[in-house]
């Protein structure tokens, strides 16, 4: 992108004026309040919609006495000519020249929508603008003085990294969830322990033999009648208990045809989970191949814009190596990257279709393992309550045997010739308590049983809760190996870069910076010894954040163009001399625009477009 010329309407300080700019060096020069910084204000809003000061409202930049102002740049890329204008209300218009007339490309008032607009069609963004292109005044020491985790966060979202981040986030919080409730299913399960052995059935069959022959000795003594009401009574008792059995077990098959129809269901249930297992592995694997296939592209992206840039400066021999530049070959070179970068983005789409049928295909593999646990349940509960009613069948049927006979056996009616000394009363308290004893066993029977389904429910959603968790666990950790992948692509280069830059300036002796340990410029190692960048000079510091701003916009795509607010601001004559030299250089590869009222710095770059400015104007 190289600037052509900055057009203001009622936008700050200016009425209606327009200010050409050339390749190369453009120095802005003029004194305090001539409105310089207006300048490079109306260009970083034009491109972003925010003022280049953070935490300053859009609307202050208009001239205080008009409704609305307005900031606009025309610029070239790509082999065509635009003009950009934004104003403070929000309405972006972008036109096009073709056949020497303007035609408008996009007019729209939607904030979100330019955005995704302009860097779509120009690479554009703002956080990438504000840290690599443009210099303001008072942001080297506002950047050093954050905090390491700040810095990191403006990183992550340079690199894009931001949005893996905010879903690892998701699946963090999701993790934390479902340790919260495998907690509570654990102690679910520890206050359903129990006994597993039936250590009541014999207790029953003991108790209901004992009954039957005290019932046998009761009726020899007091006659039939009073033991034929006993029996009725029992046989009321036991039919209602089979009238609910019965009721629940209908309910447990409610929607089947019976208990075979069931059995089947879950039988064709686990058989379709047994099929569709190791999608987990899967999805892992394919959340792997997108990292990487994100990564080759940006790299390869990288790649071709860097060498792109070097083809279209027109120099003979590359800045770095200083070997001669072989143009065919480079060409070359980019052809074969893009149809590299356009293989990997058809195979990066491919695993990203591939990804959401699996996503599907695990959601329906969950909610067959919620319906295969719940239809378990109902055929554990179904056999169990269809023993309990062959049971009570059972004795039912004995009492209808014993109502049926008309008289006692032979072997009863010898029983009550030996307990004929026997108080009836005492007898009859006997029975009582025993029936008593035997209704208090099947209830702590039934409450075992229902523990049992209630246990096994718990032992199920634990499984689930563990399988959760193991898919969240390996999704994390895919996600932490993308972002390690992606910093190593970028900021390897920008080391590279950083370096380069540091020896260009000579500003150090031997000088080594980790960016990525140290989270962008902590600190750095000069001649085998670490160094706090909080010890170094406010001019050392300068120098270092220019060229950490110049090496990380080299890998993450300048636009074209550099922007420094007054740069010499508080240095001495040297390190003018210094900056000088080295917006020199900046120009020998990119535009830069500068601002300055410093005689010096006019004298240093003598030959640059020079735009003056006064008060007046």
């Amino acid at each position: 992108m190289l600037l052509e010329r900055i057009r203001l309407r009622t936008f700050g300080c200016f009425q209606q004026q327009d200010f050409d700019l050339h390749n190369g060096i453009n120095l802005i020069f003029g004194p305090n309040f001539s409105g310089k910084s207006t300048l490079v204000n109306a260009i970083f809003f034009t491109l972003t919609g925010k003022p280049i000061v953070p935490r300053v409202d859009a609307s202050a930049m208009k001239n205080p006495k008009a409704y609305s102002g307005t900031a606009g740049i025309q610029f070239s890329a790509n082999g065509e000519r635009y003009q950009l204008f934004r104003a403070t209300g929000k309405r972006v218009q972008l036109r096009s020249e073709k056949e020497d007339a303007w035609h408008v490309l996009y007019d729209d008032t939607r904030i979100q929508a330019t955005e995704v607009m302009l860097q779509e069609r120009f690479g554009i963004m703002h956080e990438q603008l504000a840290l690599t292109t443009f210099l303001r005044e008072g942001e080297i020491f506002e950047f050093l003085a954050r905090q390491s985790a700040t810095r990191r966060d403006i990183l992550h979202t340079l690199l894009g990294i931001d949005r893996l981040i905010e879903v690892r986030q998701r699946f963090i919080d999701t993790r934390r969830i479902a340790k919260r409730e495998q907690g509570r299913i654990r102690a679910h399960q520890n206050s359903l322990r129990y006994n597993a052995q039936n250590v009541n059935e014999t207790e029953i069959a003991r108790i209901e033999a004992k009954l039957k022959d005290l019932e046998t000795a009761y009726g020899a003594q007091t006659g039939d009648s009073a033991l034929i009401a006993e029996w009725v009574q029992h046989q009321n008792r036991l039919q209602k208990q089979l009238a609910a059995l019965t009721h629940q077990q209908n309910e447990t098959l409610s929607g089947f045809d019976d208990i075979q129809h069931l059995q089947q269901m879950v039988a064709t249930i686990e058989n379709a989970i047994q099929e569709a297992s190791g999608l987990e592995k899967k999805r892992e694997e394919l959340i792997q191949q997108i990292g990487r296939l994100e990564s080759e592209i940006a790299a390869l992206m990288t790649v071709c814009g860097t060498l792109r840039t070097l083809l279209e400066s027109g120099k003979q021999h590359c800045p770095t190596c200083y070997q001669e530049v072989e143009r065919e070959v480079i060409q070359r070179i980019v052809d074969e990257k893009e149809e590299d970068k356009l293989q990997r983005s058809r195979e990066l789409e491919t695993h990203r279709q591939s990804l959401k049928t699996e996503t599907k295909n695990l959601e329906s593999r969950r909610e067959l393992e919620q319906r295969l646990q719940t239809l378990q349940v109902r055929s554990t509960q179904y056999k169990q309550r269809a023993q309990d009613i062959d049971k009570i069948r059972m004795e039912l049927n004995a009492l209808s045997s014993r109502l049926s006979e008309t008289g006692v056996q032979q072997n009863e009616q010898s029983l009550s010739d030996t307990l004929t000394t026997v108080d009836k009363q005492q007898l009859k308290s006997q029975i009582d308590n025993e029936r008593k004893r035997l209704d208090k066993l099947k209830q702590e029977e039934a409450v075992r049983l229902d523990r049992l389904g209630a246990l096994q429910r718990a032992n199920s959603d634990a499984a689930k809760v563990e399988k959760t968790l193991l898919s969240l666990e390996l999704a994390c950790t895919g996600i932490d190996k993308t972002i390690e992948s992606l910093q190593q692509q970028i900021l390897k280069p920008a080391e590279d870069e950083l370096h380069h830059w540091i020896d260009k300036m000579q500003l150090f002796g031997e000088t080594r910076v980790d960016l990525q340990r140290e989270h962008l410029l902590p600190s750095l190692s000069i001649d085998g010894t670490d160094r706090s960048l909080m010890l170094l000079s406010g001019s050392e510091k300068m120098f270092l954040y220019l060229c950490f701003k110049v090496a990380l916009a080299r890998v993450l795509g300048n636009p074209g163009f550099f922007v420094l607010d007054d740069p010499t601001l508080h240095l001495d004559g040297e390190r003018k001399t210094l900056m000088v030299d080295f917006i020199r250089q900046l120009a020998e590869e990119h535009q830069v625009v500068v601002t300055s009222y410093d005689e010096d710095v006019r004298v240093g770059l003598e030959g640059a477009h020079l735009i003056e400015m006064t008060r007046e104007t």
